[in-house]
């Protein structure tokens, strides 16, 4: 829905106000790093202990609280800052005004609910509840894209209309889930919270946070530099096309969470091979063609002149960064199955270095058109490393 609806919201919008809206998006997708590690724990550690609904309460209540602390720390830190990220940062350093810093703060505020109730779709896909966890999903993103575009055509085009629902929303989805997921729990027997249990919990999310959070920084890196290297406008018609290319990373994810299974239990090259077959034909294939006809598909889908023109070269480079992505995560999943999770975070270091080094020493002359040559260099600097891996350790392969 969010990439099915930007045509309206830009033409109802327009460039600057759209590029407000952008903007706190990305704030969106950067503070979304305070997640890294309990998102991936928190359904293990629930599924482990799902018979036991004393100790499944516990479990929720210790990462409940965690999101709880995480968000409140957002907002506050968020409300801190609004004032000079308004004023001093974005948009190559011109102030965003007062509407804009409104637009901010509010935004944090969403934050801080939607943050929080990511413990709830932890906890539904911990008790293998995926189908509740994924209708409340939808339903709510729904009903926020419906305010949002009510509010925008029929009360005011500004980023604050556009804001003000997905904030209202966020705030109904946390009570609406907490009320859900608390009162399946009633008269169950509670365990007293210790400074422990959030130890505990510290050190097994912090072993794998550490890497994730490098590989966060590396896929929000072109939105943090570029939101202060270029004006509101320039950054919002990037996110438009970031947020269409990235989008054909989904074409991988069903392929390789179908093959992974099979791979590791079944051991041998064939079903690494079939899956890279798969990747060629189902995902590098389209992206190829999407690369050929980029400013046809731009223009059909946004209508937008000026996005085609400065828009299409960064899209190509990111949609071929997808296409280098794709066939990097079959190794990628070599190295999972070995347990090299140093490896992964050595090779996320090198991409967050040529990344950034690449968008702060030329985002300022270059513009937008970086941020699809650091996607594009970044994704081939990880399938170079991981390449390099392979090729050392073919000969302990071809012995299984």
């Amino acid at each position: 829905m969010s990439i099915a609806l930007i045509p309206f919201y830009l033409k109802w919008l327009g460039s600057e106000q759209w590029g407000v809206v952008a903007i706190c998006m990305a704030i969106q997708g950067i503070l979304g790093i305070l997640d890294a590690g309990l998102g991936q724990i928190m359904p293990r550690d629930v599924a482990r202990v799902s018979a036991d609904t004393v100790a499944r309460v516990h479990v929720f209540r210790v990462f409940s609280s965690a999101y709880f602390v995480l968000a409140l720390a957002g907002l506050i830190l968020g409300q801190i800052f609004a004032h000079w990220l308004a004023k001093s940062w974005f948009g190559q350093g011109q102030s965003m005004g007062e509407e804009g810093e409104l637009a901010l703060r509010f935004v944090f505020c969403q934050f801080f609910f939607q943050f929080a109730n990511n413990a709830h779709i932890g906890y539904w896909n911990g008790i293998q509840a995926q189908a509740t966890a994924n209708f409340r999903q939808c339903f709510f993103g729904s009903i926020k894209h419906a305010g949002a575009l009510i509010s925008v055509y029929a009360w005011k085009p500004n980023a604050i209309a556009y804001i003000l629902p997905f904030f209202i929303f966020s705030a109904a989805e946390y009570f609406f889930n907490r009320r859900s997921v608390t009162g399946s729990l009633k008269g169950v027997v509670l365990r007293r919270l210790s400074i422990t249990d959030f130890k505990v919990l510290a050190r097994e999310a912090g072993a794998l946070a550490f890497g994730v959070v490098i590989g966060m920084l590396v896929s929000q890196m072109d939105r943090i530099v570029l939101s202060r290297a270029v004006g509101a406008a320039d950054f919002g018609r990037y996110v438009i096309v970031a947020n269409l290319g990235l989008a054909l990373m989904q074409l991988q994810y069903p392929l390789l969470r179908a093959f992974f299974p099979k791979i590791a239990s079944e051991g041998g090259n064939r079903n690494f091979w079939l899956l890279g077959l798969a990747v060629l034909f189902l995902c590098a294939v389209p992206c190829l063609c999407i690369v050929a006809f980029a400013p046809l598909l731009l223009q059909v889908w946004t209508g937008n002149e000026l996005l085609v023109m400065s828009g299409t070269a960064p899209f190509r480079l990111i949609v071929g960064a997808v296409m280098v992505n794709a066939f990097y995560h079959l190794i990628y999943q070599r190295i999972v199955l070995c347990g090299k999770g140093r490896l992964v975070v050595m090779i996320n270091v090198v991409g967050l270095i040529v990344v950034a080094s690449l968008l702060f020493l030329f985002a300022p002359k270059y513009g937008i058109l970086m941020g699809g040559v650091a996607w594009l260099v970044g994704s081939i600097s990880q399938f170079v490393f991981g390449l390099a891996w392979v090729l050392k350790s073919s000969g302990r392969w071809s012995s299984k």
